[in-house]
């Protein structure tokens, strides 16, 4: 069967050089591993559509598309698919954030932008090192 590309969209909810990130559980990928919320690009739906449902599904927050930064575009190679992912920032302080799947995620967590703990899945450390404190907008992951 031929590879198929795939749109997906992640959230980069970052405060005070922290970004939020949580725990995969009961997925089937990566479970263990701290990502940021996000998922796949439904048909009919933009890249900040599905950002802003995704993070009311996830996080309980009822975000405007205002509230949304372009971060960059990551090409992701993860075998059996390839994804065009459209990365998000949100800079907003006090929102009231919640845990909305706990079957998907174990918790939420705060962790430094420049002091990674060794469990974040590999695409999303590259993301958060070379576009969010590197500032770069195109990566290409997973290919060689």
């Amino acid at each position: 069967m031929p590879q198929q590309v795939h749109g997906s969209i992640n959230v980069f909810i970052v405060n005070d050089g922290k970004v939020l990130l949580g725990r995969r559980i009961n997925t089937g990928w990566m479970d263990g591993h701290l990502c940021p919320p996000g998922g796949h690009i439904e048909p009919q739906e933009s890249p900040r559509q599905a950002a802003l449902r995704e993070i009311q599904e996830e996080l309980g927050l009822e975000l405007q598309t205002a509230d949304l930064e372009f971060l960059c575009v990551a090409a992701r190679n993860t075998s059996p698919n390839q994804y065009v992912a459209y990365e998000f920032i949100v800079k907003r302080h006090g929102l009231k954030i919640i845990n909305n799947e706990p079957e998907k995620c174990s918790e939420l967590v705060w962790v430094a932008t420049n002091k990674l703990p060794d469990d974040v899945v590999p695409e999303f450390r590259s993301i958060i090192e070379q576009c969010i404190v590197g500032n770069q907008n195109y990566l290409e992951l997973g290919f060689s």
